[in-house]
């Protein structure tokens, strides 16, 4: 039996993530430039839905990712910018500052060589 074989669905191991950064003007998508209002309920434009996309991220639980900091993400709840997109439902916010971010005991850094990345 693998270290796998204990968790009951694998879709549990996997948190998926837009990485966004904090600017004066709000956020970005890593792979972006145009802010947006997380708490809006508003429809993306498509730019910025395309901006959104290129900087998803799959953390995988059991590769390189604590299980617990997948577990922490999908207790964050869905920002209301991403819930009604069909894209986007189910992925939560990491939203770095100065290239880092703190999910509860973790501490994330982001890299546009590597990704996102655990200290």
């Amino acid at each position: 039996m693998s270290e796998a074989d204990d968790f009951p669905e694998t879709a549990q191991l996997i948190a998926e993530v837009v990485a966004l950064r904090a600017v004066p003007t709000g956020v970005v998508a890593v792979e972006g430039s145009t802010p947006i209002d997380l708490d809006s309920d508003a429809p993306l434009a498509p730019e910025v839905l395309g901006q959104m996309l290129d900087s998803c991220v799959r953390l995988i639980a059991l590769a390189d990712v604590p299980y617990g900091l997948v577990e922490a993400i999908q207790r964050q709840t869905v920002p209301p910018a991403f819930a009604d997109n069909a894209w986007l439902s189910r992925y939560r916010a990491l939203v770095f500052r100065d290239d880092r971010c703190v999910v509860e005991k973790y501490r994330l850094r982001y890299s546009r060589r590597f990704g996102v990345l655990i200290d």
